[in-house]
């Protein structure tokens, strides 16, 4: 019996020799779930069930939802330098997660689709969207600033960037995948503050849209905290 101790697979290719994060990061956490499928049963005139079939899977059985967790320890890396849609034929990242916060190293978490079909893109425009926010996360055990600034008034003590698309299946007259598709592209961004001297404020870079205003927790004799977030778009690469 193999041994399953431990044994990590970077399914997005991205700490290998050309990946983003190679020699910038560590794998710490990776899974692989197939695609459920889903039944259909047929009644007799007893109102019994007499008969079932599955569909939502590919003819090969072989579509999975996958995650992969990254930890900087060793490097900075800029997220700029990070991208999602079809990575390589069968491959698709469909959400990146980067989260920093005190006492813990920055994490990026990757999820999407393994053995997936094929992904058409529009006319004049590719299947991958790039990050293009210039945030750099350093290899350090803090909360770190992202496209935002804080006052001077509290402290930051979390902060997450978030990007994601959206996936599409096609299924056959019997229910089986035969096509995938990308679309959408969003990116949001939050900040967790502790109040110090004055109420926590932030101001988000000047594209985003301010969805959530910094409130107020208020516990009984500790530090007022909140947290506040933002969006906007992310458009798709075009061809060159």
């Amino acid at each position: 019996m193999a041994n399953q101790y431990g044994a990590l697979t970077d399914h997005f290719g991205l700490i290998g020799a050309t990946g983003a994060l190679y020699q910038k990061a560590v794998l710490v956490a990776a899974s692989s779930t197939p695609v459920a499928k889903s039944v259909n049963r047929a009644q007799d005139l007893n109102g019994d069930n007499a008969a079932e079939a599955a569909a939502g899977q590919t003819a090969a059985g072989t579509l999975a939802e996958v995650s992969c967790t990254y930890a900087l320890d060793q490097a900075t890396v800029n997220l700029n330098t990070l991208e999602l849609g079809e990575l390589v034929a069968g491959t698709i990242a469909r959400t990146l997660t980067a989260v920093t916060s005190n006492g813990a190293w920055p994490q990026i978490t990757v999820t999407g689709l393994f053995n997936a079909l094929t992904v058409v893109a529009p006319t004049g425009k590719l299947n991958k969207f790039s990050i293009t926010d210039s945030i750099t996360l350093t290899n350090a055990k803090r909360a770190q600033v992202l496209d935002f600034t804080v006052d001077a008034a509290c402290r930051l003590t979390g902060s997450t960037y978030t990007a994601s698309i959206e996936t599409a299946e096609q299924a056959n007259g019997v229910g089986v995948i035969v096509a995938h598709g990308l679309s959408g592209g969003v990116v949001t961004q939050s900040c967790e503050l502790v109040a110090i001297t004055d109420v926590a404020a932030w101001t988000p870079g000047g594209t985003w849209i301010e969805t959530q205003a910094p409130g107020a927790g208020e516990p009984q004799a500790g530090w007022h905290t909140t947290s506040a977030a933002a969006e906007k778009l992310l458009a798709r690469d075009a061809a060159a």
